[in-house]
């Protein structure tokens, strides 16, 4: 069975609603004629009727006959008078009934018995429905006559017209209202749901340049931004691979070409072999280097990658990368300050913490300038460690700060080859403290040096 869209289904509702709405305004209508206003009309003909048996026992004859005529005349209602009840039961003495009965046999009982009888039918001689009320008018215990008072319903129903009238217009007005109702709510819902089932469709193709249109702030509109911002995010993610891909294809290509020139000029021997073979060894390591940083992210930026949960005493590891380094840091004449709380144990991979500061240090070696200071700290801040490295270096200016974390950036780009980095020592920084639920932030000067601030939580038993 095929599922209703949600244009059908509003105009589904929309329907059941109006179909509602007249059922209520047919039963409402129906209420205030048959309960309210024809009740009203039997009660003012019964308060007659009591008026005229009270005149007949209290006035006298006379009396009572201009009372009926006065009532007559100043009323809506019929009233036909007779000294002998039996007569209403066979219509014989009154035009206007000669073709029926004015009562039936029971009600004749009834009346018979003293009591007030009240009906409404139809009476074939006025082709109409009568409302009437007849009074039995007892005298010494023995009915001396009756009171017949009758009020056409036509008349009722005339009377009632204006309000159905204004019922019946409130009954369209409200359909019409409706109607509007339901095409704005139509178009405000479904026009932008199949925008965004339009913007899905292009997302589910790789196209993620579409948006939707946001209008207003319910609860649709906050939709459309979520698939905004998603739409935003993939595109982002998009542009990011394309840029890896082109950047690992250019960070191979180079020594890929060198590999195959030098082997090529080698085999040929056209070359000193010992000198390109040299060259095709530094090219070759650089390229294992490569693609070891690219695993090695790869492998961090998964969420199932292991980190060994143990105590580090990070100012241990500080000093094994330093003495690591002391031959490059003579080589530049770079001393290293210390200011190291030799107490401080957190809680992580010993081997990646190890990871981080040798890159962190080997930054600060080869963008420092020669005979210059690198100042190491490791202070605790409440249930933090925190490690500063600062250096005496050329500094990164603040336009690139905010990319420095970025696989294969770099600030200058014609150095890159030259200093042997492959542009994902920082990322991968980034990630090994994320791991370890810290934070790393760095702020530079250009031509003054840089400041590298990593936070770790302290180990607690």
């Amino acid at each position: 069975m095929k599922s209703l869209s949600i244009r059908q289904k509003i105009w589904i509702s929309i329907i059941s609603v109006s179909t509602f709405t007249i059922v209520i305004v047919v039963a409402l209508s129906y209420y205030l004629y048959e309960t309210l206003y024809i009740e009203k009309q039997l009660k003012m003909l019964m308060l007659q009727g009591q008026e005229l048996e009270q005149s007949f026992h209290q006035d006298g004859s006379t009396v009572f006959l201009q009372k009926v005529e006065w009532l007559k005349e100043s009323s809506e209602s019929e009233i036909i008078f007779t000294d002998d009840p039996m007569l209403l039961a066979s219509g014989a003495p009154f035009d206007s009934f000669s073709d029926e009965n004015l009562i039936t046999f029971s009600e004749r009982q009834e009346l018979l018995q003293g009591k007030t009888i009240s009906f409404s039918r139809i009476h074939k001689g006025l082709n109409q429905e009568v409302l009437a009320v007849v009074v039995p008018l007892k005298e010494h215990e023995r009915l001396a006559g009756a009171v017949f008072l009758y009020l056409p319903l036509t008349a009722i129903t005339e009377a009632f017209q204006p309000i159905r009238m204004i019922l019946f217009g409130g009954l369209v007005i409200i359909v019409f209202l409706l109607f509007l109702v339901g095409m704005k709510i139509t178009n405000e819902l479904v026009k932008p749901i199949k925008e965004m089932d339009l913007v899905a469709g292009k997302m589910a193709e790789g196209d993620f340049a579409k948006r939707v249109a946001v209008v207003g702030k319910d609860e649709l509109s906050n939709l459309a931004s979520s698939i905004n911002t998603l739409s935003a995010s993939l595109d982002e993610v998009e542009q990011k691979r394309r840029e890896f891909l082109g950047n690992v294809s250019h960070e191979l290509r180079t020594p890929i070409s060198y590999l195959k020139g030098y082997s090529e000029a080698i085999v040929e021997g056209i070359v000193d072999h010992k000198k390109y073979a040299e060259i095709i060894y530094k090219e070759s390591d650089r390229m294992n280097r490569l693609v070891h940083d690219l695993l090695d992210l790869a492998e961090l930026e998964g969420d199932t990658y292991p980190i060994n949960q143990e105590p580090v005493i990070v100012s241990e590891v500080i000093h094994d990368v330093v003495e690591r380094f002391e031959l490059k840091l003579a080589e530049k004449q770079i001393s290293i300050e210390t200011e190291l709380d030799e107490a401080i144990i957190v809680k992580g991979d010993r081997d990646r913490i190890d990871q981080v500061l040798t890159n962190l240090i080997s930054n600060a070696i080869r963008y420092s300038l020669e005979q210059k200071e690198i100042r190491m700290t490791l202070k605790q801040q409440k249930d933090k460690a925190i490690f500063i490295i600062q250096d005496q270096g050329v500094g990164i200016p603040e336009k690139d700060l905010s990319h420095i974390f970025e696989r294969f950036y770099r600030v200058n780009k014609a150095r890159t080859r030259q200093d042997g980095g492959t542009g994902l020592g920082l990322s991968i920084v980034q990630q090994i403290v994320k791991k370890h639920e810290g934070e790393v932030k760095i702020e530079s000067v250009e031509s003054k040096g840089t400041t590298v601030t990593i936070t770790l939580p302290i180990f607690s038993l």
